[in-house]
């Protein structure tokens, strides 16, 4: 079964590994393509690649979970069968995406000329919603000593239960702010890559946020988005050293998502729980441990249980929680048993009467509604993603802060739930076209003088899903 299990990694990360070249001789840079591959490659590839060298794995007593679904034991043959339907999902992605790209009627990627400036508006204008946010978010729990000692997640359902509606509005305003930063971070960063040139004034300032957000929602998503955004950037334009710099610090990344990870519930106490929870901690193999935390190959481990469990020990969803699209914006008093999302639903399926989510990948919501099909629906959505891509690269400038901005959330769509982060897509869209954040961002390449008559203005060269709230 080993070699078996190699072969087919073998064949899938070179399918995989190439389709990502072909993205890219098609790419300006940052895209809502490249952006879900860059998802599937971090959320579903890279712990399938653990799982199948290391022959398995099983959480440690140290997460405090002992479920059925915490153990994946490849040697066993009951998990050959949701392997298989990774495979043939990922492969069937891969073909779509090369039949996809480059073909006939494509849009190519067009040469673009953001101006720095106005960037650097957009992010200070988000970084300043951010502030009101987290001054917000301190007062409504009480003060700042009651929100240091408050759980990172508990408090935020203790907040939904107490005002209902105006959280839900408050948080959802929130996370699309958060994720417009995310997105104009990352697209600052790809042109000083691009241009060679830095401006290490804003990086650090975008930095500073984004750890700041980290301590204040408990989440590392947008730092890791904003991580895998550089990596994207710095593959696009072959800035090989600062990849291998990436590369050589990765452990200690993964090492301290690991820890924030144990650490975040209570910030009072983060010394205390560093010693007891990351230090003192015998997980038999701690750096697998790591990459497994760092990677969140829970999400995959519950995976495998899903396709294992769905048409039998449980019912199929039908569909339910992707008409969420459509329910979510209901409130409770209107329709009282609308679905609750995936991640709630799979916590009360394998963690009941725990105060939780958990996500099992867009893979794992899909099979747990459509059963086998559901090998199709990751292909399908790609083709969908493969036109929206071409969509925001037509036009006379083109939308890099969309494009940028929907690279950020395509990659959450591979890890968590098909409705809520449409809505934080639409959510973002609405952002950006009520502030007018695109207005005069870009304007197309018309010939060599107007790109150095752009370059001597100060302008750039060619452009290059915390649990998602319930609604």
């Amino acid at each position: 079964m080993t070699i078996l299990y190699v072969s087919l990694l073998a064949i899938l990360l070179a399918t995989y590994g190439s389709v990502l070249g072909r993205v890219k001789r098609h790419s300006a840079g940052l895209t809502p393509l490249l952006g879900w591959l860059m998802g599937l490659g971090f959320f579903l590839l890279a712990p399938l690649t653990i799982l199948t060298l290391h022959g398995g794995y099983e959480m440690p007593p140290s997460e405090g979970i002992t479920e059925a679904w915490t153990k994946i034991n490849l040697a066993n043959p009951v998990f050959f069968r949701p392997y298989l339907v990774i495979w043939l999902s990922m492969m069937l992605t891969c073909i779509t995406v090369f039949l996809g790209v480059g073909a006939r009627g494509s849009q190519p990627a067009q040469k673009r000329f953001p101006a720095h400036g106005k960037l650097e508006r957009v992010i200070l204008i988000t970084m300043a919603f951010s502030i009101v946010s987290w001054v917000t978010l301190v007062w409504l729990v009480g003060g700042i000593a009651e929100f240091v000692v408050s759980h990172w997640y508990l408090r935020a359902e203790a907040m939904a239960d107490r005002l209902g509606g105006y959280f839900t509005l408050f948080t959802r305003i929130s996370l699309a702010n958060q994720l417009l930063f995310t997105g104009a971070a990352a697209l600052h960063t790809g042109l000083g890559l691009r241009d060679r040139k830095i401006r290490w004034r804003m990086t650090s300032l975008v930095l500073l946020f984004l750890l700041i957000e980290m301590a204040m929602s408990g989440n590392r998503i947008f730092i890791a988005f904003y991580l895998l955004a550089l990596v994207a950037s710095s593959w696009l334009y072959d800035r090989r050293k600062l990849i291998a710099v990436v590369l050589v610090s990765s452990p200690l990344l993964i090492l301290v998502f690991s820890a924030w990870g144990e650490v975040r519930h209570d910030l009072s106490r983060i010394p205390d729980s560093v010693t007891t929870d990351v230090v003192e901690v015998d997980t038999g193999n701690q750096a697998l441990s790591s990459l497994m935390h760092a990677t969140e190959g829970g999400a995959v481990m519950l995976l495998m249980h899903i396709v294992n469990d769905f048409g039998g020990k449980f019912d199929y969803l039908h569909g339910s929680t992707y008409g969420r699209l459509l329910t979510c914006w209901l409130p409770r008093s209107v329709y009282p048993s609308r679905p609750l999302d995936f991640t709630n639903q799979a916590a009360t399926f394998y963690m009941p009467g725990e105060t939780t989510s958990l996500c099992a990948t867009a893979l794992g919501e899909a099979y747990a509604n459509f059963g086998p099909v559901s090998i199709f629906v990751l292909p399908l959505f790609t083709w969908g993603v493969v036109k929206y891509t071409n969509a925001l690269a037509g036009g006379a400038g083109g939308r890099p802060l969309m494009s940028a901005v929907s690279f950020v959330i395509l990659i959450w769509f591979a890890r968590c739930t098909f409705a809520e982060n449409m809505i934080n897509l639409l959510e973002a869209a609405l952002l950006i076209w009520v502030l007018r954040l695109e207005k005069g961002l870009s304007v197309p390449a018309a010939s060599e003088q107007t790109q150095a008559g752009d370059r001597a203005d100060g302008l750039s060269s060619p452009l290059l899903g915390a649990a998602n709230p319930s609604c």
